[in-house]
């Protein structure tokens, strides 16, 4: 099965994810974790703001800079959201945009796979200008879907080394 193939179908079930995760924080009465406690040290704040090492900026200007970009296939589209991937068969960098219309939107998410060490990492960033519930449910939602294909990326390579 091609790249392409098994990445519509990753985007398939990424979607129904979505759907079922958006139906789950419906529910009035969800058990919050509690709030985490800023680090002691990290990042600097310009590098913070940084969006998958670009520019940082407004979600609406994001928007327009990846998705105007040549260099950038469009991989995926719903009623929802629309990504672009550096590579249409293999891409390191996701660019996911909310469409007009979307609770959250405007907003940008950037994934990217990253090296650390000997482990390949999905790092995740999330530019939301819209309202501040809809955006939270956005984070929370792409931190899932991030989540999830960090097991495929760890299951891959662990595949590959057999």
């Amino acid at each position: 099965m091609s790249r392409a193939h098994r990445f519509v179908r990753l985007a398939t079930a990424v979607t129904s994810v979505f759907i079922l995760a958006q139906a789950a924080l419906a529910v009035e009465n969800v058990v919050s974790p509690p709030a985490t406690p800023a680090p002691a040290a990290g990042p600097t704040i310009a590098a913070a703001q940084q969006f998958c090492g670009d520019a940082p900026d407004k979600a609406e200007a994001l928007i327009t800079r990846y998705s105007t970009d040549a260099k950038l296939k469009q991989v995926y589209k719903s009623v929802d959201y629309v990504a672009y991937g550096d590579d249409d068969k293999n891409a390191t960098k996701m660019y996911t945009f909310t469409i007009s219309g979307h609770p959250a939107h405007p907003a940008a998410v950037c994934r990217t796979l990253v090296k650390e060490g000997e482990s390949l990492v999905v790092k995740m960033h999330v530019v939301c200008d819209g309202e501040q519930e809809a955006c939270t449910r956005l984070r929370n939602d792409f931190n899932v879907m991030t989540a999830k294909m960090q097991v495929e990326v760890d299951q891959r390579i662990a595949g590959e080394k057999k």
